[in-house]
């Protein structure tokens, strides 16, 4: 295990922790990177801890001619380049009471590396790791990462007390390693489920869209639902088990299982809770889209393909598959079709039509109030039959339904 955890260790890591030793201190790879190395898998990042204060941290890395940020110098950390990775390396600390839900008030600095361990929020993430010393794994991490748990270090309720988020991160980790809940745990996240309306909704969009895209997403939002967290994340709208479980079926993309379980609420309601989230407009967008994608009729042939895919650009396959994963529809031909008018560029837009707003009004006397919907109608055309894309054609029919438009009245 040793071998194998020194193995994943990258040369620049190594390096920073040579530069501590040098100086007399001791620095950890520490948290998700130890736990991501022990499952077989590269990490996304590599963080450290390490006994040296923040002020010695800087003095030494600088003076071993790294650039150094001091990114969070009252919580102990400090952001050092190291061969163009930035590695944030946080003095061993002892937290004091978190008033917020949040953050500490105050951190106390310690020697001790097991000490800075305890105050971290589950097992699998409460590991540290030097090349010579080996693993440093107090409250049974590894043990937790071979049954599949996750498990609150020490106390859930006051892990769960001093940092709300966690909370949202006990599902995601669940979510994304695939883990059970340990009950305790579980029962904790239940008990202080309302102290997340004390957490910045970005932050817990953020969470839900970590967590939705994640391949346990399904079982961890049950749980969430079991334990009576999911109102505090999707207020007023909470998704029923049909909903939850249809997410195995759509691809994991956050916007689009979003969208399914915002499903029954509508558009509207949809994009109105997104907007209480902080989201995006591009965000916003994308959930309102595929919406409006599930509610259109399916597309049956060419012409109803094209329409489809101009309507629904961009959300087209999104709302195909909410069709199928929510419906239980049957949307191969429909895919196939829009696939298809696709490929071959029939789904013409307005701004594709070979006669626009200004040349309709000059060559047809069209009024300026009726341009618009006079396009809309030559597109529709289009859609019917693609070979009328011609500036002269279209002239033509715009006469002929002015003509009929003339006729009624």
């Amino acid at each position: 295990m040793k071998e194998r955890l020194r193995a994943g260790i990258p040369d620049y890591i190594l390096s920073l922790i040579d530069v501590l030793a040098n100086a007399h201190h001791r620095g950890y790879a520490v948290g998700g990177c130890v736990r991501d190395l022990l499952l077989g898998r590269v990490p996304d990042d590599f963080d450290m801890t390490a006994s040296a204060h923040p002020e010695a941290l800087i003095e030494i890395f600088t003076g071993a001619g790294y650039k150094v940020i001091p990114t969070g110098l009252a919580h102990g950390t400090v952001t050092v380049l190291a061969e163009g990775h930035p590695v944030e390396i946080t003095t061993h600390r002892t937290d004091g009471s978190y008033t917020d839900s949040r953050h500490p008030d105050a951190v106390t600095f310690t020697e001790s590396v097991e000490d800075d361990l305890a105050r971290r929020d589950f097992t699998v993430n409460a590991m540290a790791y030097h090349p010579e010393i080996g693993l440093i794994d107090p409250f049974g991490g590894q043990r937790d990462l071979a049954d599949g748990i996750i498990r609150a270090v020490g106390e859930p309720c006051q892990r769960f007390g001093e940092d709300a988020l966690r909370i949202l991160r006990c599902f995601r980790f669940a979510a994304k390693l695939g883990f059970e809940i340990e009950e305790h745990t579980l029962q904790g996240t239940a008990a202080l489920a309302a102290r997340l309306r004390d957490i910045a909704v970005e932050r817990i969009l953020a969470e839900l869209c970590k967590l939705l895209e994640a391949p346990g997403a399904v079982r961890a939002l049950l749980a969430m639902d079991r334990a009576g967290v999911l109102p505090y994340v999707l207020p007023d709208t909470v998704p029923d088990r049909a909903l939850i479980e249809a997410l195995d079926a759509l691809p994991s993309e956050a916007e689009l299982r979003l969208a399914a379980l915002l499903s029954r609420t509508g558009t509207a309601a949809a994009e109105a809770l997104c907007r209480r989230l902080h989201a995006s407009n591009a965000f916003i967008k994308q959930v309102g889209g595929y919406l409006a994608a599930l509610a259109a009729p399916l597309p049956t042939d060419a012409y109803t393909a094209r329409r489809f895919l101009c309507h629904h650009f961009g959300q087209e396959e999104g709302g195909l598959a909410l069709h199928r994963a929510l419906n239980g529809k049957d949307v191969a031909e429909a895919l196939a079709l829009v696939r298809q008018v696709r490929r071959d560029r029939t789904a013409v837009e307005l701004r594709r039509l070979a006669l626009n707003g200004r040349e309709l009004q000059e060559q047809v006397g069209v009024p300026p109030a009726e341009t618009g919907k006079l396009l809309l109608y030559l597109q529709d055309q289009v859609w019917r039959e693609p070979a009328c894309n011609r500036r002269e054609t279209l002239i033509s029919l715009a006469r002929q339904y002015l003509q009929k438009e003339n006729n009624r009245v």
